[in-house]
């Protein structure tokens, strides 16, 4: 059984995403006897960002191994990828209904609910979660995010006695996690030194838990840099794929480009592709690294064809979970690194950047907790310098493909967010009323992050406007 995962693991060694993506998918063709092991070759395509090869797979698991409660998890967590809530929510309701008391199911479900935008009903399972273990760090973060606090709240002095309570041996994480959630939880209640306080306490901890290699993240992207440059452009500009169904969303975390791609696709034919989803990633991968000897190695070996390849390979795997739309809109938090790859390889795409002011941006970005490994957001000079490498790609990019992109800011979208997303709309080929109207229902993003969030923090923003100022961004 293990030589039949063999490809599919060596795929990994390489760093190949798409080729995960395909021997996750033979292995599924074959009807490989896998057994429990189908929850590997789950999650490996779920880390190549195959996420539908990862249901099929999770599937394959529950028929199984029905019994085990992990089994029915994974089918759960591939449903909710792929903007299944309702399936997902199911499964675990199921789960829920043989397992009343045990604190993972009850999280699980406040995390589905929360996502699925139904936060009154993610807050009581949570509660039920810390029924459970009043000490559960994931759970009181959960509640948190799922109610607005008032002065005098039970809860904060609750999670300030577990704070304090918490001794040198408990993990560092759920130390942070904990201090993360008193910071919204003070924050709510305008108290913004101690909210400040509790956020630089949270990115210590995490800070002593985790690495962040900012010198290889600002080489890598030197190497971009370098393989794009206008005459690759010109040499490359007839080669791929023309079709105009893809819109890129470009924005670094806290600028909304979540909301954004939200609120641009409230028709039936156009499909939104969540942040975290890393489809063009994952079929770019036979360009490499895109440094220049990657790219210079691949074109040799597959000719000008390659980038049309990878512009066909991503709109096949589009169509595959969102069926044949009119539009996609694809927020991914990569996109700013393969930007060059989309546009040469999809040239009819289209680019909105959204811009945010670093001040804002920064101090936005630090008192949060990513829950997908973010790991330069707990240090103010990793931020800036990670935030200005964003700055320079973006410019770049702007200056070779100048007629496909459209650039907006944070703080146009508050200021007037149904006229700024008419604008974006007409852009972008969807019906401008209908995302105005969104837009206007729901603006309370910017009362819950609003222009000029950096203020709260007072001096303990200091440090990160020194970072920035080193950054050259301010």
């Amino acid at each position: 059984m293990a030589d039949q995962l063999a490809g599919l693991r060596a795929a990994r060694e390489r760093e190949n995403l798409l080729a995960m993506s395909r021997e996750a998918r033979a292995l599924l063709d074959a009807k490989a006897p896998l057994g429990a092991v189908w929850g590997e070759v789950a999650a490996l395509a779920l880390e190549a960002g195959d996420e539908y090869g990862a249901r099929e797979a999770a599937l394959r698991l529950v028929e199984a191994v029905p019994a085990h409660v992990d089994s029915w998890l994974w089918l759960a967590t591939c449903e909710a990828k792929l903007g299944r809530f309702d399936a997902a929510l199911d499964i675990v309701r199921r789960q829920l209904a043989g397992a009343p008391h045990d604190a993972r199911l009850q999280r699980r479900m406040g995390r589905l609910l929360l996502e699925a935008g139904r936060p009154v009903e993610a807050g009581r399972h949570y509660r039920e979660a810390l029924a459970v273990d009043q000490s559960d760090a994931l759970a009181w973060e959960g509640l948190a995010q799922s109610k607005t606090f008032t002065p005098g709240d039970d809860d904060i002095a609750m999670m300030e006695e577990w704070r304090l309570g918490y001794g040198e041996a408990t993990p560092a994480e759920q130390r942070a996690i904990l201090s993360y959630a008193l910071a919204k939880a003070y924050e709510d209640n305008g108290e913004f030194d101690v909210a400040a306080r509790r956020i630089w306490e949270a990115a210590a901890f995490y800070r002593g838990a985790v690495v962040f290699d900012v010198d290889r993240h600002e080489a890598g992207v030197a190497n971009i840099l370098r393989s794009y440059d206008a005459r690759f452009k010109d040499l490359q500009e007839e080669a791929g794929l023309v079709d105009s169904r893809p819109v890129f969303l470009i924005a670094p975390p806290a600028a909304g480009a979540s909301w954004l791609a939200s609120i641009l696709s409230r028709e039936a034919d156009v499909a939104t592709l969540h942040r975290d989803n890393a489809l063009f990633w994952m079929a770019s991968a036979p360009l490499g690294d895109q440094a220049p000897e990657d790219l210079l190695r691949a074109l040799k070996a597959d000719g000008s064809g390659i980038l049309a390849e990878v512009g066909r390979t991503y709109l096949s795997y589009v169509e595959e979970r969102a069926g044949r739309v009119r539009r996609v809109i694809d927020a991914s938090s990569t996109n700013e690194l393969a930007t060059g790859a989309m546009a040469l390889s999809l040239p009819a795409a289209k680019f909105i950047q959204i811009r945010r002011d670093p001040k804002d941006l920064a101090w936005a970005i630090l008192k949060r907790r990513f829950r997908r490994a973010r790991h330069w957001t707990y240090h103010a000079d990793d931020i800036a310098r990670v935030l200005a490498s964003h700055d320079r790609l973006v410019a770049h990019w702007a200056e070779l493909f100048p007629d496909r992109f459209l650039v907006t800011s944070y703080e146009a979208l508050a200021s007037d967010p149904e006229d700024e997303v008419r604008r974006l709309a007409f852009f972008a080929g969807v019906h401008p009323d209908r995302a105005a109207e969104a837009a206007r229902a729901e603006a309370s993003l910017f009362e819950r992050d609003p222009v000029g969030v950096h203020a709260r923090a007072g001096d303990r923003f200091a440090p990160v406007e020194a970072a920035l100022k080193r950054a050259g961004l301010v």
